[in-house]
């Protein structure tokens, strides 16, 4: 796993749990496991994290959903940057495997909340003919964020059945069909209106 400009003491950690948890991915460690393997002491873990979920947490937002983030996502590259994501997903399959497990409204947490902040964005640039109200802007951003979630998770607890690529490219073809239909119903209230 690569990070860039993190504190070192911060990357030990989080490499150390990803790699005793891979290794070991019933249960997920203690804190005071995370320590020993880290070779440092409890107080430097708390330095750095208040608890072993804002460690999770702070894996999920440099490894997988680093992709995602607002600076790097448009309207134009998004399906580029999930297939990132699935891709360090899969890298890390069974860290993601185990906290899925174990730690499963962490995830859906995490993940919906940064995908709905990229929803939100896309469904601003996108373009239909007519402007979005905020409330449907929200609306439509939980919705498809939920849906990306439960996609993810199923697409993990199945043991990662597609490819990065497939599941990139479904939802990719989603968009587009969403967009079509958006056009569509536009075209209908135009004509409505005449």
């Amino acid at each position: 796993m690569v990070f860039f400009n993190e504190n070192q003491t911060k990357i030990k950690i989080a490499e150390t749990f990803i790699k005793a948890v891979s290794e070991s991915p019933d249960k997920l460690i203690s804190v005071q496991e995370i320590a020993e393997k880290a070779q440092v002491n409890r107080q430097t873990f708390y330095y750095h994290f208040k608890d072993r979920d804002q460690l999770i947490e702070w894996i999920f937002n440099q490894d997988a959903l680093k992709h995602l983030s607002e600076e790097e996502v448009s309207i134009d590259n998004w399906e580029e940057q999930a297939l990132k994501m699935l891709k360090a997903m899969i890298a890390h399959d069974v860290f993601y495997q185990a906290v899925l497990k174990e730690r499963r409204e962490l995830l859906t947490t995490t993940f919906s909340h940064r995908i709905q902040l990229i929803f939100e964005k896309i469904f601003q640039e996108v373009k239909i003919g007519y402007e979005l109200s905020r409330q449907e802007v929200q609306f439509y951003s939980r919705f498809f964020s939920f849906g990306c979630t439960g996609l993810f998770e199923s697409w993990i607890y199945e043991g990662y059945q597609e490819t990065p690529l497939v599941m990139a490219t479904q939802l990719f073809q989603l968009a587009k069909d969403i967009e079509f239909l958006a056009y569509r119903l536009y075209d209908q209230q135009e004509e409505g209106i005449k």
